[in-house]
């Protein structure tokens, strides 16, 4: 096994090596919003458009060559779900494919059945579940967040099951707090009561493996531009539920799923994003980490693997940085020994400067991270941030370097410093 050797992988984003006009170097600690891409996901779209662009069916080269790139893409979202041929289907993005998702799951669903979400999620994972319950007479319950290190309130779910549950749908993990939620036992709880499970996978994907197979969910949903590919949305379903519930679409539509002509380029995209993480675990894989999958699938596996590894120990320099900088405060899991519980997106709030504040002084540093809520109000809500503005959140990617989070350490002691100083003059 080779050392996880991240200037290999850097080498391969063209985009990593912007600066800003002073000639600055640009740190992206931006991922969880939308990570950069390699080069075989921009060359993935100009082969696309220069040898297969035309639509499906055709009885012509080019047509022919769209449909090697379409199966091409549904093989390869298989392979990193580790999920059974022709369960994966493709849209615009997670959003929607969970609205449609949630329509056609309310066909079997009556007045004052009950779905669960949680106060963590997104709100691409709460919002089409509140609205089907206004439109269906349905009771919506939520699990707790616990604010002292953003968990989910296990024993509070368990109190929220019962006969009438008919739906769970929760985050894998979280992307304003990198919370890491107990997805199989979550699973387990809800099939236990008869009810369907639905995960949000879209920050989860990135970080580690996700296997449908083991986790035995329903449905998992996850977005490739998440995973250094373009925007599109994946779908995972079991195939007897994808049958049984597939219904909302044009007659002569080849797919149940996949409503009206997808973005063919963006699958080529996707089946490259897909590779370069099998790329990783083909080069800096464990070997012990492919079982007991093979091929491509243990590949992805491997990959993801040697990033999680990698991740961590940025988020290690992370959290031992803030501890030194007073008036920062880290939301979410800190304790080193539960590292694994948590992914590389990390969060907090200054007692020195809002979060729209530090994100802009950072910009103006080259440092690129995210300020606010990121679709997750709920979270927010909970923690008390929503009048303060939420929280600055970093995403440490495979791509990132020790390098960045000390250029990032070093300019939050500056602004600590500009802030402390003005506050003493004024």
């Amino acid at each position: 096994m080779k050392p996880y050797d991240v200037a290999a992988i850097r080498a391969r984003f063209p985009s990593l090596a912007n600066t800003l006009p002073d000639g600055r170097p640009i740190a992206f600690l931006d991922g969880p919003a939308g990570t950069q891409v390699p080069q075989s996901v921009i060359d993935a779209y100009s082969d696309f458009f220069l040898r297969a662009n035309a639509n499906n069916g055709g009885l012509f080269s080019t047509s022919r060559a769209q449909g090697e790139v379409e199966d091409a893409a549904h093989r390869a979202a298989e392979d990193l779900l580790n999920a059974p041929k022709e369960s994966v289907k493709f849209g615009a993005n997670m959003s929607t494919l969970n609205f449609q998702l949630s329509r056609s799951l309310a066909r079997e669903l009556k007045a004052g059945d009950e779905v669960i979400v949680t106060q963590l999620d997104h709100d691409a994972n709460y919002s089409p579940w509140r609205l089907l319950a206004e439109d269906h007479g349905l009771v919506l319950k939520t699990i707790r967040l616990n604010a002292a290190d953003g968990t989910l309130d296990m024993e509070h779910y368990a109190s929220l099951l019962g006969p009438r549950t008919k739906i769970v749908a929760t985050g894998m993990s979280s992307n304003a707090l990198g919370t890491i939620n107990p997805s199989k036992r979550i699973v387990e709880a809800a099939h236990a009561v008869g009810a369907l499970t639905v995960l949000d996978a879209v920050c989860s994907a990135p970080h580690y493996p996700v296997d449908v197979q083991a986790l035995d969910t329903d449905f998992l949903l996850c977005s490739p531009y998440k995973f250094y590919g373009p925007h599109a949305g994946l779908l995972y379903g079991k195939l007897p539920l994808l049958e049984r519930f597939g219904r909302y679409k044009v007659r002569p539509a080849h797919d149940l799923w996949e409503t009206g002509t997808p973005a063919f380029e963006a699958m080529a995209g996707v089946t490259a994003a897909i590779n370069h993480i099998a790329w990783i675990g083909a080069e800096f894989g464990d070997p012990a980490d492919h079982a007991p999958l093979s091929g491509r699938r243990g590949q992805l596996r491997a990959g993801l693997k040697a990033i999680t590894r990698y991740e961590t120990e940025l988020v290690r320099l992370l959290l031992d940085g803030v501890d030194q900088i007073s008036g920062v405060q880290v939301r979410g899991i800190t304790d080193r020994a539960r590292l694994n519980e948590r992914t590389s997106i990390v969060s907090f709030t200054m007692d020195f400067a809002t979060p729209d504040e530090a994100a802009e002084h950072f910009g103006n540093d080259g440092i690129q991270v995210w300020s606010g809520d990121f679709y997750a109000p709920n979270a927010i809500d909970a923690l008390g941030l929503t009048e303060k503005g939420g929280v600055l959140r970093t995403g440490l990617m495979s791509y990132n370097t020790a390098d960045e989070v000390q250029r990032l350490l070093a300019s939050l002691k500056a602004l600590a410093s500009l802030k402390t100083l003005a506050a003493s003059k004024s």
